[in-house]
């Protein structure tokens, strides 16, 4: 039956089938003046209860307004919404407990351009979301940051997540607040969405060590009756609280208040002509026969099958394996997927990935990869034959191969072609004047060992390319090219003549293309070091037109970012990198060349990941330096530049 306050007239409904009138104790609070009730918890371990609330006693409108953990005795509990509302009824039911499922991995890069996966947060006990925007994020950090004040020495780590606004605005955002942990810029709503975050100031609590959910909604409620005094309910507080004494928080859920977030309603988009388009323009082409895809998309059947991991790469930033920051930079080669794609993918997949009608665009297949990508090369050099031990390291190998042409020639490209791409792991080739072998061993050793430069490279992951049409480079007649081979066993021995294709000129360029480097041979990797800092520099003494630039470090590199420190000392940032990967060394070609006066410094700053969650880091109690090997590390950032006249 209706139960009434008589202060507020507010009539109580309570199911008959969870708790009887006679058991409720219900009263209200004397300052706030709202109800506060005494709410039964569950005694099942395999129920919950739940609580609703209504305006009308007879409607189908019952929200949500918390969830209850399995356990015994009772909870006190104030509704502050009761109080802007002329009548409200309320009712309990108990529900079976669904088994907790792991929540999704993600990765995204937080307003100062540093990246943050929550799967390579475990050293912490867990990890809380608040979910915000620009225009709230200083009313909900004022929330959250007592709470961030009173556990980040407990082992936790807080992040606040905004799914609508542009890194700009959400650092300036930041910045006014005087917000002290990363606010991740959640640009294609996936992380929002997969979570089930709607309003701002909601927060999701996660267990680092079993990836699910402790607890989730708002972070207090409070009124203030008279100045001075605050009655406050502070859910997440008691939450944490009990999860890190290793036990069951009472409050599981509590419905969040703020403005809603503001997204838009997710879209089915049609599969033959929005998401197949897409996945042919991006994923296709590498994804086909005889290509580096580790599967074939060739229908729609093949990426159906695939949702699962499809959606998890897209989540963790994994693929399209592009890697720099869209807040910094444009360029020309860019083949990521646009915030507005990875939402139209990821939500079709979510709807079950629906075949539609109509013929499957992925079913017309391209043309498998060419020897030669750029086209049959002009002249083709190869090392001799190199037999390649089955275990062990492999020192780096320095092999010279004497260029034919009998006359100064410009190429508009050198690609690298491995003759054997399982044990080649890298080749750097170095164009030296012809001489005696200790006088073209001491050009070679001016060259560093590629930390000033190259000639010609391949590495995992980079694809060959012409380079920019106004450039080239000059081979010189009867020069001699230094094949620097870093070879990797894979148990079996064999043999490997990896060769170079140089595509020549009709004319001189404009500009002639030069590659420089800022580098650091000071590396001192402490062992589980999960962000070891290092820094470089690399200073034009003549005024340059910046065109290409690429990261280079081993298992442990984690980020890498490219700043332009003008004459004038304002800073520009050319490339971020907030997450390294060593598979896929990327060149990013700007797409419009960046013009830097004479003594600019560029500024390289990255990060190394020693720790154990560092999937790829072959020995986490390891110290590291600079070597060769790739259990070594190494910080070099190349500059493909033109000197400007």
């Amino acid at each position: 039956m209706p139960l009434s306050f008589p202060r507020l007239a507010l009539p109580l409904l309570v199911s008959s089938l969870v708790v009887t009138a006679d058991r409720l104790e219900t009263l209200v609070d004397a300052l706030c003046g709202a109800p506060k009730l005494r709410l039964p918890l569950a005694v099942d371990p395999d129920s919950t209860a739940i609580l609703e609330a209504s305006d009308d006693l007879f409607g189908a409108d019952w929200q949500p307004l918390l969830q209850l953990s399995p356990g015994s005795g009772h909870h006190d509990w104030m509704d502050p919404e009761a109080r802007s509302r002329t009548r409200r009824f309320y009712r309990m039911a108990r529900v079976s407990r669904p088994p907790l499922e792991p929540v999704s991995n993600f990765r995204l890069t937080d307003h100062r351009g540093e990246s943050h996966e929550l799967y390579r947060e475990g050293d912490s006990r867990g990890v809380v979301l608040a979910f915000t925007t620009a225009e709230t994020l200083a009313t909900d950090w004022a929330r959250l940051r007592p709470v961030v004040q009173s556990f980040t020495s407990s082992g936790l780590l807080f992040w606040m997540v905004d799914p609508r606004d542009d890194r700009a605005s959400l650092a300036a955002a930041a910045g006014a607040a005087g917000v002290t942990i990363p606010v991740l810029q959640d640009s294609a709503h996936l992380v929002s969405r997969s979570y089930g975050a709607n309003r701002s100031g909601e927060v999701v609590a996660i267990d680092s060590a079993t990836a699910t959910i402790v607890y989730r909604g708002a972070v207090e409620d409070l009124c203030e009756p008279v100045p001075g005094t605050v009655v406050r309910q502070p859910y997440l507080a008691e939450a944490l609280t009990k999860f890190l004494a290793d036990q069951r928080p009472e409050v599981e859920f509590v419905r969040p208040s703020g403005p809603t977030l503001g997204l838009p309603s997710p879209r089915v988009a049609d599969y033959r002509t929005e998401v197949a388009p897409i996945l042919k323009e991006k994923c296709q082409t590498c994804h086909k026969p005889g290509d580096i895809g580790t599967w074939e998309m060739t229908s729609h059947a093949s990426v159906a099958g695939r949702s699962y991991s499809v959606r998890a790469n897209l989540l963790e930033g994994l693929m399209p394996p592009w890697h720099a920051d869209p807040a910094h930079g444009r360029f020309g080669n860019d083949f990521s997927l646009t915030a507005a794609e990875q939402e139209t993918v990821v939500s079709w997949l979510d709807a079950g990935a629906p075949r539609g009608t109509g013929a499957d665009p992925l079913a017309a297949v391209p043309a498998p990869p060419a020897d030669w990508p750029l086209g049959t090369p002009d002249l083709v050099l190869k090392i001799p034959r190199q037999n390649i031990r089955a275990t062990g390291q492999v020192p780096y190998s320095y092999l010279f191969v004497t260029n034919t042409l009998r006359t100064n020639a410009w190429i508009r490209a050198a690609a690298v072609r491995p003759g054997n791409r399982s044990v080649v792991h890298h080749s750097l080739i170095f164009q030296v004047q012809p001489g005696t072998l200790s006088q073209m061993l001491a050009q070679v050793e001016a060259i560093r060992g590629g930390l000033s430069g190259y000639f010609a490279a391949f590495v995992p992951g980079m694809k060959q390319v012409f380079y920019p049409a106004d450039t080239g480079k000059q081979l010189i007649a009867r020069s001699i090219l230094v094949f620097q081979m870093h070879y990797t066993p894979t148990g079996a021995a064999t043999t490997d003549a990896t060769e170079i294709g140089l595509y020549l000129r009709d004319t001189p360029p404009p500009a002639e293309l030069k590659t420089g480097a800022g580098y650091s041979r000071a590396l001192d990797i402490a062992p589980g070091d999960r962000r070891s800092r290092v820094q470089a520099e690399h200073q034009f003494t003549t005024a340059v037109d910046l065109r290409e630039l690429s990261p280079h470090m081993h298992f442990r590199g984690n980020s890498m970012r490219f700043d332009a420190v003008l004459p004038d000392g304002s800073i520009q940032t050319i490339l971020n990198v907030p997450k390294y990967d060593f598979a896929w060394q990327a060149l990013y070609r700007l797409e419009q060349p960046v013009r830097l006066p004479a003594g600019t410094r560029v500024r390289i700053s990255g990060t190394f990941d020693n720790s154990r969650w560092n999937p790829f880091n072959p020995d986490p109690t390891a110290r590291v330096a600079f070597g060769d090997q790739t259990s070594d590390e190494m910080f070099i950032g190349y500059m493909n530049y033109t000197e400007v006249r």
